[in-house]
């Protein structure tokens, strides 16, 4: 009898695992403790689904993806940074999410952080941005209030000018420069945008550096660079822990970097000033985790199941708190107690929905650093705008053409 019994449990069992839809995940967020913790809890919330997990690194991440489905050996669920998204949707790897969208989108923002074409490629999991860093005692001794930090450009002009007038070595601003992509990301391309303003044309078939809006933004920001300290973002960040610069943009990230490394600067953090108070908005550049279905997965429906779970704002909010400098893409996660006690992390959520990626180009890399050189040539050589605008602008309808 008892060997009957066995025989029938083992049966079951058996026919319970089999039964069981199994897919893999791969992803660069979750290290081998949370995605225990969190894949645990999917799979007890839906026992006919196993995941296999596989974490990436960003060294190499990007390659192993393009292998694996190149072999015909996809994952069902895999997680990409915003930036490859055009990669992978322009040769239609990942699956179409354009009747999810229309259900879900007023759930969630970071929506343009997976765009290509006109359609939606996959879900925004976990966003990051920029925002204005300010040293608070630097404000007061300049005779700038600082519980009003500066809304606009010309707000942040005249703090910047009154902070660099300090001493010789004081500086207003913080400027990026000498790297690859800070000096464009943090601020000058979201300027433009903000600015409403656009360096390509919708349909990428134009280049629009030298137009109104961008010559605006130039001349301000070449203004700026006057009361600037311009170097790498680690240089700015070091300089402003030594309360050598008034305010400087960057990630949130910066927030534990500073409050470890120099825990006597007093600093707060704001949304990124907008043109003027009736014109534009506080625009930023987005960076983002999506949640991608590979169009080789067989078990599609069990794929979204998880990426459904893991945008949820419970779920992703245990990202958050480990990795504090990407924030949920769910509309109203800031309702969570822990943003009680992390203020500043709040400006980073609220600042994420005026965020923007960048062009979602396939050529993006080479733009960008005709880009960079632009700027460079503005705020570090005393360039005319005009005339760098109108070269880079060419250079930019080059590879647009091609």
């Amino acid at each position: 009898m008892k060997k009957l019994f066995l025989v029938i449990l083992l049966s079951v069992l058996v026919i319970f695992a089999f039964g069981k839809t199994k897919i893999t995940f791969w992803g660069f967020m979750l290290d081998d403790e949370s995605s225990a913790k969190i894949l645990g809890q999917f799979m007890k919330e839906n026992p006919d689904i196993e995941v296999e997990y596989v974490q990436l690194a960003w060294s190499n991440g990007f390659d192993k993806i393009v292998t694996a489905i190149a072999a015909n050996n996809a994952p069902d669920l895999v997680e990409l940074g915003n930036t490859w998204v055009a990669n992978f949707a322009s040769n239609k790897t990942i699956m179409n999410m354009d009747d999810y969208y229309s259900k879900v989108k007023d759930k969630y923002f970071g929506w343009d952080s997976v765009k290509y074409d006109t359609h939606y490629w996959a879900l925004p999991w976990l966003l990051g941005t920029r925002a204005l860093f300010f040293n608070l005692d630097l404000f007061e001794k300049a005779g700038l209030d600082p519980n009003n930090p500066p809304e606009t450009w010309e707000e942040l002009y005249v703090a910047a000018k009154k902070i660099n007038e300090l001493g010789d070595d004081i500086y207003g601003y913080g400027m990026c420069a000498g790297e690859n992509f800070s000096p464009w990301q943090q601020w000058f391309l979201p300027a433009v945008w903000g600015n409403n303003g656009s360096i390509l044309s919708e349909d990428f078939k134009k280049a629009r550096l030298y137009s109104t809006k961008v010559i605006e933004t130039a001349e301000f920001y070449k203004a700026l660079s006057k009361y600037s300290l311009k170097t790498k973002q680690a240089d700015l960040a070091k300089a402003f822990g030594e309360g050598k610069v008034g305010m400087y943009v960057s990630g949130a990230w910066d927030i534990s970097g500073i409050e470890k490394n120099y825990p006597n600067v007093v600093f707060d953090v704001a949304l990124l000033p907008k043109p003027t108070k009736w014109s534009g908005y506080h625009a930023s550049f987005a960076g983002a985790e999506v949640l991608a279905v590979t169009e080789q997965s067989k078990n599609k429906d069990a794929a979204m199941k998880l990426a459904e779970f893991l945008l949820r704002s419970d779920i992703a909010m245990q990202v958050t708190k480990l990795v504090p400098s990407v924030f949920p893409s769910v509309v109203g996660a800031d309702n969570d107690p822990w943003f009680e006690d992390h203020p500043m992390h709040q400006v980073f959520y609220e600042q994420n929905k005026y965020a923007k990626p960048a062009p979602s180009h396939p050529q993006w890399f080479k733009i960008q650093q005709y880009l960079t050189e632009a700027i460079e040539k503005i705020i570090l050589e005393n360039e005319d705008i005009n005339n760098t605008l109108r070269f880079y602008n060419l250079k930019i309808q080059q590879v647009l053409n091609h």
